[in-house]
């Protein structure tokens, strides 16, 4: 066979694998209203960057060769926003998506394992049809997972040497394709995606159990109840421009910084709508990213579990170009009360903050930790330590900012004056205590003012002494006096005092 003869057969063979199932399935795709593997991959990265690893692999089996080009999963390297990520996108053209074979595991793992050593971000596009079932029935599970190239093939990895795996939820999704979301740093989903161990039909099949894609793993499950999504996106092109954006918040690996996006926005920049956007009323409820969007660069901040646990909001930002993550409190529910949804979000947001080296931001208004029987029954104590013991474990700054109210076990959650909080601030509108003083007092004193057979009018104006006095003691100015607080700040140079506050602690220029 001579060159021209070989020339021939490589581009047959290119067309092969870049025809992926072929017309009619992709046909099939496209009618789902969803993307291919390669258009997905071609919207997420910088024009003409990708460089694919693995085209021609496919099942090793000879009967089933010819039928699965690239074997279910498409593998390389490409840009976002000039920066090289790694990307694996399954392939629901070929077989579904399914995985299992040693071909296409060895190809996965060798980039997981690249992406690890280089330093590259390692993002997924999931829509898989779970295990291949006959290439994993009898002993072939014992490879699944293995060093030697099985389904993943990951090799175990440094701490320091840890990239972010973010995945796109983009189809149904069972199987190993799950799993990885499952142990994502960040997860976005499409409405129209399901999150699951096993399909529908393997269920019924199993144990008899009718149920959809959607009861079984859909979106507002996973958004809403199990928070395994950290964000919800109608369309696919919008779940991918979320990938992008949030790896620009990220570094690379562990063991650096984030990078740096100055965007001309002031750093001393005040804003005087700070001064009002907090109602007098410490009772009436405000929506925090009023006061967040005022502060960060250019009002721009990316939410985090919106859906779930929303006594907090949770996001990332940036000050004078720099990623930073926010923990604010949410009156707008339940009072800002924490509880163990919003216990649970803040563990997982500030790890991963603590991990990939992003400073960390605290707004307190917060009346306490929720209580009751259901809270009990769902295991509030724990959860609340499980934050703790996350704040704890931080060795990025973290800097807190007393808006408001912050009462009891929350101030601590909330990174008050805990464990190696870098900095303390407070708005002179501050409050803080072991709880708001209206009930305080009444708990310390309702006893004893009721053996007084006092007039309903004393009773109340005694009840009102005692509350002003602890009204006063709760005032910021006794703590900042002790040293508690580090600066009582105007709400109009929040902005300024943070970044002043980050280059200090980071050792580097703002």
């Amino acid at each position: 066979m001579g060159i021209k003869e070989d020339m021939a057969e490589l581009e047959r063979k290119r067309a092969w694998a870049l025809a992926m199932g072929g017309p009619e399935r992709v046909a099939r795709q496209h009618a789902k209203g969803r993307l291919t593997a390669r258009e997905r991959i071609e919207r997420l990265l910088d024009p003409g960057t990708f460089f694919e690893t693995g085209m021609f692999t496919h099942a090793p089996e000879p009967e089933w060769a010819l039928r699965t080009p690239g074997d279910g999963v498409i593998c390389g390297y490409g840009k976002i926003e000039g920066r090289i990520v790694a990307v694996s996108a399954n392939d629901s053209t070929v077989l579904a998506g399914s995985d299992g074979s040693e071909a296409a595991g060895r190809k996965n793992g060798r980039v997981s394992n690249f992406a690890h050593d280089r330093g590259y971000p390692h993002i997924e596009l999931a829509e898989g049809g779970g295990g291949r079932i006959h290439n994993l029935m009898g002993w072939a599970i014992a490879r699944v997972g293995g060093g030697g190239g099985g389904v993943g093939g990951s090799k175990s990895v440094p701490p320091e040497n840890r990239v972010p795996l973010l995945t796109a939820v983009l189809g149904n999704s069972y199987g190993g394709s799950s799993f990885r979301a499952g142990s994502s740093d960040w997860v976005v989903m499409t409405k129209s995606s399901s999150i699951s161990i096993s399909s529908p039909g393997l269920i019924e099949v199993s144990i008899g159990e009718k149920v959809s894609n959607e009861e079984l793993g859909g979106w507002e499950l996973h958004a809403r109840k199990t928070g395994q999504i950290d964000m919800a996106t109608e369309t696919e092109d919008e779940a991918l421009a979320a990938v992008r954006e949030m790896v620009g918040y990220l570094p690379s690996r562990a063991s650096e910084s984030p990078p740096v996006r100055r965007t001309g926005d002031d750093p001393r920049r005040r804003d005087e709508g700070l001064l009002t956007v907090v109602p007098e009323n410490a009772n009436r409820a405000f929506d925090m990213t009023r006061i967040i969007k005022r502060f960060v660069d250019d009002g721009k901040y990316l939410l985090v579990k919106p859906e779930f646990g929303k006594c907090l909001v949770c996001c990332l930002a940036r000050l004078d170009g720099h990623s930073v993550g926010i923990v604010a409190n949410n009156s707008l529910y339940q009072a800002g009360a924490i509880d163990v949804e919003g216990a649970v979000k803040a563990a997982r947001f500030v790890t991963l903050c603590n991990t990939f080296n992003i400073p960390l931001i605290f707004l307190h208004d917060v009346p306490g930790v929720l209580i009751g029987k259901q809270q009990e029954a769902d295991g509030v104590v724990s959860k609340i330590m499980d934050l703790m013991g996350a704040l704890s474990s931080c060795k990025v700054p973290r800097l807190a900012v007393i808006v408001r109210k912050s009462y009891g076990l929350a101030y601590l959650a909330m990174s008050g004056s805990y464990a190696r909080n870098t900095f303390t601030f407070a708005w002179p509108t501050a409050r803080i205590g072991f709880m708001a003083p209206e009930a305080g007092v009444r708990v310390a004193y309702g006893r004893q003012l009721a053996e007084q057979n006092l007039t309903k009018e004393a009773l109340e104006a005694k009840y009102g002494e005692y509350i002003a006095e602890w009204e006063q003691g709760g005032l910021p100015w006794e703590a900042a006096g002790a040293g508690y607080i580090d600066d009582v700040i105007d709400p109009r140079d929040t902005r300024w005092a943070l970044i002043r506050a980050l280059e200090v602690a980071l050792g580097r220029s703002y």
